[in-house]
């Protein structure tokens, strides 16, 4: 049995992490949708993105205006994580390199190499998003303007 190389390991942990930091903060910007819990927002799959959606359309509008495109970025960056760690994950090779190592789709069976660079990526990504988002976020409770991104 061919092992995941440790840096895949790694890099998909990251971005398991980074994802999970990401729907924390959408659930918790719409939390209102569930009677303030967001916990029980975060429960449901796909839920945080929704109800986030749904919350900030009752914001005033400067802030409205702030969410709505960076939820969704969320919303695409998440598709991209659950690509990645809904798939198979499949290796023909012998030998235990990140470069023999592809994911196979679910839907589409298609296959596509293993970038361990490429997944850090994606964590960086998931984790600007959620850092513009607690942005707002603070801005709205302070009742102060939006940053500039």
């Amino acid at each position: 049995m061919t092992r995941l190389p440790d840096e895949v390991v790694a890099a998909v942990g990251r971005v398991t992490i980074a994802a999970g930091d990401l729907e924390l903060i959408l659930a918790w910007i719409g939390a209102d949708q569930a009677g303030g819990n967001a916990f029980e927002v975060l429960a449901r799959p796909g839920e945080p993105v929704r109800a986030a959606r749904d919350s900030v359309e009752f914001a005033a509008p400067h802030y409205r205006e702030a969410y709505q495109p960076i939820i969704e970025i969320a919303a695409k960056l998440l598709a991209k994580r659950h690509a990645v760690v809904s798939a198979m994950w499949v290796s023909e090779a012998p030998e235990e390199s990140a470069q023999r190592w592809e994911l196979l789709d679910e839907k589409t069976h298609i296959r596509q190499l293993v970038d361990p660079r490429a997944l850090d990526e994606l964590a960086r990504q998931l984790l600007q998003t959620r850092n513009r988002l607690v942005e707002i976020v603070t801005a709205q409770l302070n009742n102060e303007p939006v940053p500039a991104s």
